[in-house]
């Protein structure tokens, strides 16, 4: 719920306080996430923070994984939105993107460098998928406990059960990523080294299909 006025800057400090707490940081931690130093955290937490200070205020927000709006005070959600921190990176590598596709002369080159580009984000979006099945199971890894104590019997280490566990998961997405990234490269070979553009996109489709399979297997 919005408020008309932000706060003063002694309650400003006072919130920074109150999250920090909450995340179980202490001062200098804190400060190393922002790059100052403790006797500067504890001035913005005793004396306060300027709430029209803007880069010190976002950057505060971002360390303590809260919204400025709510250490200002013109906010009480506390928890930030995921997905809105996630848009606006992407707008700026997007933005970073057009900036130097500009500088290549002719629409179809430019064309073709941003379905490139769009292939690549497909590509990474199949790994996303992976990466979180793979942080999944070595999540359940690190909490069996019964696992453990058989691994303690046989002298084995939880790290390297994780490490397979990771490359499993993984290996298919980055293959796949890495021969596209290659075919790139080959488009203009002559001879047997020589990618057309469906094959390229081809590598596509198929990790899109090996994934939808996987999805469809472990269905309820």
């Amino acid at each position: 719920m919005k408020q008309e006025i932000t706060f003063t800057a002694k309650q400003v400090g006072e919130r920074v306080k109150e999250r920090r707490l909450e995340l179980n940081l202490t001062m200098p931690e804190l400060g190393k996430r922002i790059g100052v130093n403790k006797s500067t955290i504890q001035r913005y937490e005793a004396g306060g923070v300027d709430p029209t200070r803007t880069m010190i205020i976002n950057g505060l927000a971002e360390a303590l994984l809260t919204t400025p709006e709510w250490l200002t005070g013109l906010s009480e959600e506390k928890e930030y939105d995921t997905k809105t921190l996630c848009q606006r990176d992407i707008e700026a590598h997007i933005a970073k993107y057009l900036e130097s596709v500009s500088v290549v002369k002719g629409e179809p080159h430019q064309q073709l460098l941003t379905s490139f580009l769009g292939k690549m984000i497909d590509l990474y979006s199949i790994l996303c998928y992976h990466w979180s099945d793979a942080m999944a199971e070595i999540d359940k890894v690190a909490e069996d406990e019964g696992l453990k104590e058989s691994l303690m019997r046989y002298a084995i280490e939880v790290g390297s059960i994780e490490e397979r566990v990771y490359r499993k998961e993984m290996e298919a997405p980055i293959e796949d990523m890495k021969r596209f990234l290659d075919g790139i490269l080959h488009i203009y070979d002559e001879g047997r080294t020589k990618v057309s553009m469906g094959e390229l996109f081809g590598i596509v489709t198929a990790a899109e299909d090996r994934l939808a399979e996987k999805k469809n297997s472990v269905a309820p």
